[in-house]
């Protein structure tokens, strides 16, 4: 067991960190974050216990802290901790015991907001109804409750969990404690019944936390369709009618404490909400908003267009929807298709440098186009159109630290926190300034100006990945247009947009065959002494960009984000789909690992004697036919597979590598000895799998002999490392997790 100091403000683990060890609490607290919840942990308790494959919490210290950290991913782990360590036993159950209490404590309080938000809302929205009949006030309803979709949780905390846990807490713990201790498995039994119950429970949390996120509009919202802003509307109405106004005001006193109890608002909103209601100085604005003009007409003025250009534009795309009636060899609907793809992307760029310059929320029809395509109702349809704008008050739903649609990617890169992507051609940046020098577009003083150019940056990006990707990814290039339409729509928005925690889901369930997918060899700069040569393992999850399309296919669109292999990968994604994330995911997966490995081996990519999956799996397939140890059979269904693939080498990998987590991974065989075997050595099986498959004789030479390699490497790392230390080198997060890779 280890010692680990860590600083106040350190994160201790993050969230999708792979769950290798356990952290005792011995001195200080942390902070557990899911969502917006929040819960502290004292001496003690056990980071990592309520985990599985991956944290779902952050965990940062609150105070200075000494941390124990012993490796516990697995409960033979744990069993040989606790036999080794026996005096642990009522530790590890009291904590258990205790976190257990404290997040169905988190989960009944989380869930009784909702039920209190939900009859509240109720009878807010029934008050309302009634104040504008009695009083004859001409208000539109904020939204419409039969609509409201009713809460959900596939990961409940039933009520006889907390009644039980309450009465053990207040009552039996000692007396559970000391029946527990006395025997090992009924201790580990216990431990880890308690584990997989905070697990189910914290999912739950998430569930809970999302649908009140999702439904936080209804009460309070910036847009102003929402609870807050009708009843102000009826008390200005009736202020102006001098009749009374008590009821009302008590309404809206009680919704602000219904906000304060909830906890999600944030706290400047709420500011100018107050502000707004306590000065009533000027009348109140429209519910919906809108201006004189239609969305299009919105649009195009937001982007700055004159009234000549505006009219030239607002024709043509509103010419579309009756385009969309045309067959697909319609010249006049080819035209205006064409046209459109070159029109979209300039009003887009206009619309969006426009938000960069107003640097305020942007109205919901802005957020409609910017990340969506949205700019017709039309062509989408009155229903999908409400649909989606309700969709536009949650695009937190399509974030995280690795998922952006297109709108906030351009963002990104507007502020220098992305570098350009490359163009069709694997041009980055840097080099098509080069080329554009070459060719004397620019001058030579020019290159290091658009170097830092925030506006040339996006317009590169908008033009050169952009443009391509969203036709890509929408599936159908003859028939693409970038407006959004109901054409493609078989569904409503909402049930159709691909959202971060489905991407996370896909990646995830990837990561559990195939761990070391998306490890990377990075270079150990700044150590002295005997780590000066040593590479470090690190994980590096891609950056998914999502595309405003309905669309049926993923693109790998780079493997890395510069000519550095410690940046991440790049993956495409239509922003709506009917076709299963996990599917199209696997797929840009099977793509990533076949160029990664061109992209670090270079131009020995397929030189067999500097072996990796690139050169063997292409002197597999170009030399198939005189392998005579494939049988006739098996030579034809690799020429079929070669046929299909148009002789493309990585397709036909692609295939495999489906089939390899899908199928083989569970031990259904789908593949030849010979790609079996290839696949195995650079894509091997996480630990959990190569356990249940070394019995099966066509894995278990391959396991044995990967598995002992990497005992290897792990012995001579641990002497590398006490080497190291007793010269003096610190070891460092990134190290311990370098070794912990040759544990996995």
């Amino acid at each position: 067991m280890e010692v680990m100091e860590v600083k106040k403000g350190e994160k201790i683990v993050c969230q999708r960190d792979k769950v290798k060890n356990w952290y005792i609490i011995q001195k200080g607290t942390a902070m557990l974050t899911y969502e917006f919840i929040q819960s502290k942990l004292g001496p003690n308790s056990i980071i990592g216990i309520l985990e599985q494959d991956w944290f779902l919490c952050d965990y940062v210290a609150c105070t200075d802290m000494t941390l124990l950290v012993f490796p516990c991913s697995s409960v033979q782990e744990l069993k040989r901790f606790l036999t080794a360590q026996p005096m642990m036993r009522r530790i590890f159950l009291r904590s258990a015991l205790m976190q257990r209490h404290q997040l169905l404590c988190i989960y009944a309080d989380l869930f009784n907001r909702i039920r209190q938000n939900q009859h509240f809302l109720e009878r807010a929205y029934n008050e309302f109804t009634m104040m504008c009949a009695k009083n004859k006030l001409d208000i539109k309803s904020p939204f419409d409750m039969t609509q409201i979709s009713p809460l959900e949780v596939t990961h409940k905390a039933e009520n006889w969990e907390m009644n039980s846990s309450n009465s053990l807490m207040t009552g039996y713990l000692d007396d559970y404690l000391n029946l527990l201790e006395k025997d090992e498995n009924m201790c580990i039994g216990a431990i880890m019944e308690a584990s997989a119950q905070m697990h189910r429970v914290v999912r739950g949390v998430g569930q809970l936390a999302e649908y009140l996120k999702y439904n936080k509009h209804l009460l309070l919202s910036t847009k102003k369709m929402d609870m807050f802003h009708a009843l102000f509307e009826v008390e200005l109405q009736l202020k102006s009618q001098r009749k009374d106004t008590t009821e009302v005001e008590s309404l809206i006193e009680e919704l602000f404490a219904m906000v304060d109890k909830l906890g999600i608002y944030d706290a400047k909103i709420i500011e100018e909400m107050h502000a707004e209601y306590e000065t009533k100085t000027e009348a109140m604005a429209p519910l919906v908003e809108t201006t004189d003009e239609d969305d299009l007409l919105y649009i195009l003025s937001f982007a700055g267009y004159n009234d000549s250009e505006k009219a030239e534009l607002y024709s043509l795309i509103s010419s579309y929807p009756k385009a969309l009636e045309a067959g697909e060899k319609d010249e006049t609907a080819y035209q205006i298709r064409r046209k459109l793809n070159v029109v979209f992307y300039e009003i887009y760029e206009k619309c969006f440098f426009a938000a960069m310059e107003q640097g305020e929320r942007i109205p919901a029809v802005l957020e409609m186009f910017l990340n969506f395509g949205y700019m017709d109702p039309k062509a989408l349809g009155e229903e999908n159109t409400d649909n989606l704008y309700e969709l536009s008050s949650h695009m937190d739903l399509c974030a995280s630290n690795h998922v952006f649609t297109v709108y906030e990617w351009l963002k990104a890169v507007y502020r220098g926190d992305k570098e350009p992507s490359k163009n069709e051609f694997d041009m980055d940046y840097p080099a098509y300034l080069q080329e554009m020098f070459r060719s004397g577009e620019i001058k030579k003083e020019e290159i290091a100006i658009r170097k830092e150019d925030p506006v040339a940056k996006t317009q590169f990006e908008i033009s050169n990945m952009f443009k391509v990707v969203n036709r890509l990814t929408n599936g159908n290039i003859s028939m693409f247009s970038p407006v959004l339409s109901d054409r493609d729509m078989i569904k409503l928005p909402d049930k159709m947009l691909v959202t971060a925690a489905k991407i996370d889901e896909a990646l995830d369930a990837i990561r559990k065959v195939d761990y070391s997918v998306f490890y990377r060899e990075i270079n150990n700069h700044g150590l002295e002494h005997e780590m000066t040569n040593e590479v470090l393992m690190k994980e590096i999850l891609p950056d998914v960009i999502l595309m405003p399309n309905v669309g049926s296919r993923a693109m790998m669109w780079q493997e890395t984000a510069s000519i550095r292999n410690d940046t991440p990968a790049r993956f495409m994604l239509p922003i709506f789909t009917s076709v299963g994330v996990d599917e199209m995911m696997l797929e840009t997966t099977g793509r990533y690992r076949w160029e990664i490995c061109r992209k670090i081996q270079g131009v020995h990519w397929n030189d067999l004697r500097d072996p990796s999956l690139t050169s063997e799996y292409t002197d597999y397939l170009q030399f198939y036919r005189k392998n005579r140890e494939l049988s006739a059979d098996t030579r034809e269904q690799i020429k079929s597979a070669l046929v299909r693939a148009k002789n493309n080498y990585r397709e036909v990998f692609v295939k495999d590598y489906q089939n390899w987590i899908k199928y083989e991974a569970k031990g259904g065989f789908r593949l030849n000895k010979y790609v079996r075997k290839i696949v195995f050595t650079y894509c091997p099986f996480s630990k959990e799998i190569r356990d249940e498959l070394k019995s099966n004789p066509m894995f278990g030479d391959f396991i044995n002999k990967h598995e002992s390699n990497m005992r290897q490497k792990h012995k001579r790392l641990v002497a590398v490392y006490e080497k190291y230390k007793q010269s003096g080198g610190e070891i460092t997060p990134e190290m311990k997790a370098h070794l912990q890779y040759f544990e996995m």
